[in-house]
Formats: C-alpha cells, structure tokens, sequence
C-alpha cells in the first residue's frame, strides 16, 4: 500500500475508535495521542469491530460446497458475483483493505509495546498484549496469502509472489510483495514467537491463547504439505483444548443448534458482510454434498433445514445465530481432522483410525458409526470425505483445501457453476485460484498483479 493508502486506513481506524480508547481521541485538529501504557495498547486488541469481525469473504464466495439460484446470482453487486462465477476480474476491495487494517493495529502494538508502561499491570499482561498482537498479524496474513497467492509448493515457494509483509505502523515505509516462502517465513515466526507469551486458555474466546496459536500453526503448516510438523502442533492444542459437542444431545430440529463461544470453539472471528449470501437464505448446500450425509450422521438436520422450494440452507454455524456473525475461527472439530489427515498420510493408520472414532462418535446416531477403512488410500479418502462434511460453511477453509489438495496431491477438484444455462468452470491449478489484487491497490502501491 502506498502512503496514501495506509493514511486512509489509519485515519478510518482513529475516527471509528474515537470514543472507545482515550488514547485514540482527537487532541486537536492535527495530533492525536499516541498509546503509551500496556492497557492502552490491550484496548486497541481488544476493539473487536476492527480484529475479529470481517475477514475476506471472496474465498467462499468461490467455494463449492453450496450454490445459489440464477435471480439471486443476478442481484449480488458486481464483485461478488463476478467472484461467484469464477471470472477472477474483479475482488472485493474489503478483503484487501480490512485485513491490512488489521495489521497495522497490530503492528501499531507491536512498535510500542516494549516502551509501553506497565502502569499497575504485570509482565505477563505485557507479554499476552504482544502475543495478541503477533497472533493478530499472522492470522490476517495467512487469509491474505490464501486468497492472493498461488498453492504452496515447496519446490516453487520462492519464485512465487506472496503478499506485501507489512510489518510496520510507520507509513513511510513500503512494501512490495514478499515471495510466497518469505511469507510463510512470516507467518509461523510470528506464531512461534506468541507460544510462550500466550497462556493456554483465553479468558475470552475473542482473544488468542496458545491453543489458537498451536491451531493456526496446524492449519498453516497442513497447508504447506509439513505433515510432521502439523501433526505436532494439532496435537498440542488437543492436550490443551480436547473439547468435542455430542450432537446426539442437540435438538436435531433447533433453529440454532450451536451456542455462540461454545465448547468446541478455540478462537472466534467472523466473515465480512457477503450480501446475505451466507446469512440470508440465498445459498443452498451443493445437493451432491447433501447427499453424501449417510443415515445416522446427525450433521445432516444440525446443519441444514429445508427451504420452500426443496434445497437446503445452512443452519449449523458455531457463530450463533445464523446471519449474526458468520463464524470464521478455529474449532476442535477442524483439528481432529487435521491430526488424522496427517496420521494417515504418515502411516500411522491405527492413530488415524482412533482420532476419527474420538470425532465421528459424536457426530453420528448410537450405533451408526460408519465403518472407517483401514487401507492408507480409503482411510485418508474417508477423512477427506469426513473433514468437506464437518466443515461445510465453516468459513476460510474449504477454498484453500481445494487449492492444497489439487497442488500437493492431484486431487483433480473442479469448481463448477451454471447460471443461465451457462457453465462457467475453474479447474484444477488455475491461475485464479490466485485471485485478483483489486486493481486500486496495484496502481497505489506499485504492486505485481497475479497472472
């Protein structure tokens, strides 16, 4: 971003916080106060319509785990449904800026927590205020580079563009995009350096704790094909935080069968406004989804119910209240299936075979438990099956599956949609998997666009 642009974000960050930090209000018609002590700079953490609310929506907008009708396709504006029907010309220009405006409150954490007062607080609350801001930075990266980069690849990771590594508040400094090593690089150095500032648990799960971080660490590493290392850290935040809802105990007819921060949630965050295409009733599960749910599995009437002209819309989010707050975060359900993808894929079939039990017999009717196959193949066949089925509309991940499974693996996966009768296809290791940077961006910052 170029000075311009960051000023923006600065400037909207200030205004919207006027009022809720003193240390954010204006002094005078040129200055304003700059965060001096610890809980100054916990408070701007802490300032959750600007850390934990609108993450990029154009991932799932892309997805394929549901669809839409071609009259509601039609009356989406311009950016997302030119997202919707895999054109890659246009970007929502938020999942660029927002996440970025992210980052600069992190980093504004980050350049003045050393110097920062304690003023009646402790060291451990300085460390959790740094830990915070790390977490909050390498998150927002690693929802940057799954959008605007291309698959990592180990042997190509350093010839491919990353995204810019803002690590810095001083709107001086440029940044041109990182290669995509160099930005991973980023990302795990920032999540391994939060680990020990962190404690285990949050005292609410709107802030990170090492749990988080372990989690993020398991997804990242997962992504890049490090099988040993996600295991390792999946494995971690389970010692932590093992907790698993017994869907047999929901209501299977409740209009909202997950409480809002319920037990299975390890850090909460939601999606960004989508046009009530996620919190409305304009998307319906993908029918060939729907039908892979086999009797017994309560997933099926926990996370869909029926709509007037006979698909299904989803019902099921951990974010409460479906169309309140899209849920975004990390969950235990979601590192249970990392931890058995990668016991599978490292031939450790029996430990596989156990973490899905621990998972599956909690999901399915007494009784009914499917039969999990014990071959490498079928065994991690079924756990991707599993994890599209589990996952569904949790948001950030099914979009960047795709993209490792076909790049690390040869999944072959394609995304299709038909919209008037016409098909519109992104196949496997597309180049617009690697969306389009808006192109304001490019032209103020001076950046490569993607191909």
């Amino acid at each position: 971003m170029n000075r311009y642009l960051t000023w923006l974000i600065l400037g909207c960050m200030l205004v919207a916080t006027a009022g809720c930090n003193k240390f954010l209000e204006e002094k005078s018609k040129t200055s304003l106060a700059i965060p001096k002590t610890v809980k100054d700079l916990q408070a701007l953490m802490d300032y959750e319509l600007y850390t934990i609310r609108s993450f990029p929506v154009g991932m799932d907008v892309a997805a394929d785990y549901y669809f839409m009708n071609d009259n509601d396709v039609k009356s989406l504006g311009s950016e997302l449904s030119d997202i919707y029907l895999l054109n890659n010309k246009e970007t929502k220009l938020s999942d660029w800026s927002e996440s970025y405006k992210k980052i600069m409150y992190a980093n504004i954490v980050l350049d003045n927590i050393d110097r920062a007062a304690l003023d009646g607080l402790t060291v451990a609350d300085k460390n959790l205020t740094k830990g915070t801001a790390l977490f909050h930075r390498s998150w927002n990266f690693f929802w940057l580079v799954q959008q605007f980069s291309p698959a990592y690849d180990g042997g190509t990771a350093k010839l491919e563009l990353g995204i810019p590594l803002r690590n810095t508040s001083d709107i001086n400094v440029s940044f041109q995009r990182a290669t995509l090593e160099q930005t991973f690089v980023q990302i795990i150095s920032d999540l391994k350096e939060a680990i020990s500032l962190l404690p285990d648990l949050p005292l609410k799960k709107t802030r990170p704790s090492k749990a988080a971080v372990y989690a993020l660490l398991a997804r990242t590493l997962l992504y890049m094909g490090n099988l040993d290392e996600a295991l390792k850290y999946a494995t971690l935040c389970l010692q932590i935080q093992p907790d698993l809802i017994n869907y047999n105990l929901i209501p299977p007819n409740a209009a909202t069968p997950f409480e809002l921060m319920n037990s299975e949630v390890i850090f909460h965050c939601s999606l960004a406004a989508s046009d009530k295409i996620f919190g409305g009733t304009k998307s319906y599960v993908d029918t060939l989804l729907f039908e892979s749910y086999p009797e017994g599995d309560l997933r099926k009437s926990l996370y869909f119910k029926k709509s007037t002209n006979g698909f299904f819309n989803f019902k099921g989010s951990y974010g409460g209240p479906t169309g309140t707050a899209e849920f975004a975060g990390l969950a235990t359900d979601e590192i249970y299936l990392i931890k058995a993808e990668c016991e599978a894929r490292s031939n450790k079939l029996l430990d596989a075979n156990n973490t899905m039990t621990d998972l599956l017999k909690v999901r399915f009717e007494s009784g009914k438990l499917p039969i999990i196959p014990k071959d490498k193949s079928g065994l991690t066949n079924f756990i991707l099956g599993e994890r599209e089925k589990e996952l569904a509309f949790r948001f950030g991940i099914r979009w960047a599956d795709i993209k490792r499974l076909n790049k690390l693996y040869d999944a072959g996966i394609s995304i299709k949609r038909i919209v008037d009768g016409k098909e519109y296809v992104l196949e496997p290791n597309d180049k617009r998997f690697a969306m389009w940077i808006p192109p304001t961006i490019i032209v103020e910052g001076d950046l490569l666009q993607n191909p």
